[in-house]
């Protein structure tokens, strides 16, 4: 699971979870959420979701890094906040470590 904060600098900036379809980063499949896994108030973290049912799901995004194309599955994201994700996911490096 990875958080990215996207719109940033816009009314509409916001968290997004990515959770990743078989637990491999790399997968290819990733499910996004609404993000309330960080919460501000310092409260309690809520576990990682994982259902699709769950009211801060927001879709499913496919990628092929080979030809860096990508299909998103969802009606919750505007073409641009599809396009960071997805963005995002391309380039980012897993930490060789759990800290």
């Amino acid at each position: 699971m990875v958080i990215v904060k996207i719109g940033e600098g816009t009314m509409q900036a916001r968290q997004i979870e990515i959770v990743t379809e078989r637990g491999i980063w790399d997968s290819g499949v990733y499910k996004l959420f609404n993000s309330g896994f960080l919460p501000e108030d310092g409260t309690d973290k809520k576990p990682e979701p994982t259902d699709e049912n769950n009211p801060d799901f927001l879709g499913t995004i496919n990628l092929n890094k080979e030809n860096a194309t990508w299909a998103y599955s969802g009606k919750h994201l505007s073409s641009e906040e599809q396009k960071e994700i997805a963005d995002f996911i391309m380039d980012y490096q897993v930490p060789d470590s759990v800290y």
